[in-house]
């Protein structure tokens, strides 16, 4: 998929060595940042300090790749890109992995870094052992936002070589560089759940054990000397909490749309909308709770009552994705909300959905008419799907934006792009002021 990092003819990303092969860019991007990662450990190039936030791992990123990327330093906030990839797990069939939302980015990263020099940055960890094990839980936090379109894993290395370095060791996976990969998804799919995080954090604790070394000296000595320590002893910041609890409850959605599926039978819109609230909710869990959280609910104890889910591998998953949602809710809430199982469905503002359909087929034909049938055709079936369920948010709403941003750029289709964007502004603030109930069986709920 095309984004505002990548070259649209040739999908390749955007580069200032003028290459259009990917192969071609890959080999190059990996031996120009290999030199500027060795500056980087040095410790005479690059940022210093003691401080690994949003401005330390963008200053990384830019450093490492500023020979061949424009856009070194920049996040995928910048370009408003979310993307999601397939899990390198062998043995397993493909499992999406879903990053931290775009907008939530730098605030994740403060967050991490926040509380990590709370924890004095792993100083006072006297064994590689004892090490690894911290370091392998922020790593997992660090990967799992995902701060950039190209280049995480060598900006992740060359971050936790410094964190190693200021507490007295030394971390190089250079010898096991090809289990790094499948390590680090393991944590961020997290198939184990949050009670056996452990369990998925294994391979990478055991890949930072092996690969640490103590280093000589008085001075890495007195920072692995216990004194040091910072321990957590009251567990995770609020801020840290929030984001464990909003990675649990999308890492257990997956089993829970296969659940749902199976509920409505070769019907999916309910399943696919699942996934769409739950990614709104770890977008803005302050604004989309209290909105999807009925909903999820109502999905949640159908599963649980359906005969055809009372193994105990289907409880499991209902149990794992009720507990991750009701981890994000306060007790008083959660209460309300499960004591009231029989929420109708309200047809919500139809005539501004009718609307806004109206306007991005409109426009759809327009983007088709200028030669971009691809973006056309995203955009008609995200139409569709607003309509079939007045709801514009989640998926969708990214790929209308999307469809926006291409059609603002084309002079033509100025004034259809001005008209879908009033339509989709008026739609969003009519969903915003009214309540947001459960969908019937029939009215099949919302779709991607």
């Amino acid at each position: 998929m095309a984004d505002k990092f990548t070259d649209p003819v040739t999908g390749v990303l955007l580069n200032k060595l003028g290459l259009r092969d990917a192969a071609e860019l890959d080999a190059a991007a990996k031996r120009y940042s290999l030199s500027r990662l060795q500056e980087l450990a040095s410790g005479q190039f690059g940022p210093q300090g003691a401080t690994f936030d949003a401005p330390r791992l963008r200053a990384v990123h830019q450093h490492l790749f500023q020979d061949t990327f424009d856009w070194a330093g920049q996040t995928r906030r910048e370009a408003g890109f979310q993307g999601v990839k397939a899990a390198d797990l062998p043995g397993t069939t493909a499992v999406p992995m879903h990053f931290a939302p775009f907008e939530r980015i730098d605030q994740r990263l403060n967050a991490l870094g926040e509380q990590l020099k709370l924890e004095n940055n792993l100083k006072g960890l006297p064994t590689p052992e004892t090490f690894a094990e911290r370091a392998a839980y922020y790593f997992d936090h660090y990967n799992h936002v995902h701060a950039f379109r190209e280049g995480n894993g060598r900006t992740l290395q060359a971050t936790f070589a410094e964190i190693a370095y200021q507490a007295g060791y030394q971390v190089d996976f250079n010898r096991e560089h090809e289990k790094l990969n499948p390590a680090r998804d393991q944590g961020i799919v997290s198939l184990h759940g949050a009670g056996h995080k452990e369990l998925d954090l294994q391979a990478l604790r055991d890949l930072f054990a092996r690969n640490t070394t103590p280093l000589p000296g008085p001075e890495a000595e007195a920072a692995r000397h216990p004194s040091q320590a910072r321990p957590l002893t009251e567990g995770p910041t609020p801020a840290v909490r929030q984001i464990e609890q909003l990675h649990e409850l999308v890492a257990a959605a997956p089993a829970m749309q296969q659940l749902v599926a199976g509920v409505d039978y070769r019907r999916n819109h309910r399943a696919d909308a699942l996934l769409v609230q739950v990614l709104d909710i770890d977008r803005d869990p302050q604004a989309s709770l209290n909105q999807h959280a009925p909903y999820l609910h109502q999905l949640l104890q159908e599963v649980r009552e359906d005969k055809r889910f009372q193994d105990p591998d289907s409880q499991r998953e209902a149990a794992r994705f009720g507990a991750a949602l009701a981890a994000l809710q306060p007790p008083a809430q959660t209460v309300a909300v499960a004591a009231a199982p029989g929420i109708t469905t309200q047809q919500s503002h139809p005539s501004l959905t009718a609307t806004f359909g109206r306007a991005a087929k409109q426009l759809s034909e327009g983007l088709d008419e200028q030669g971009y049938p691809g973006p056309a055709d995203t955009l008609l079936r995200t139409a569709k799907n607003v309509e079939k369920l007045n709801y514009l948010g989640g998926a969708n709403l990214q790929a209308v934006a999307e469809a926006l941003t291409r059609a603002e750029k084309i002079p033509a289709l100025a004034e259809e792009a001005a008209i879908l964007r009033g339509a989709g502004r008026s739609l969003q603030e009519a969903q915003r002021t009214a309540t947001s109930p459960a969908p019937s069986r029939e009215n099949e709920g919302l779709e991607r």
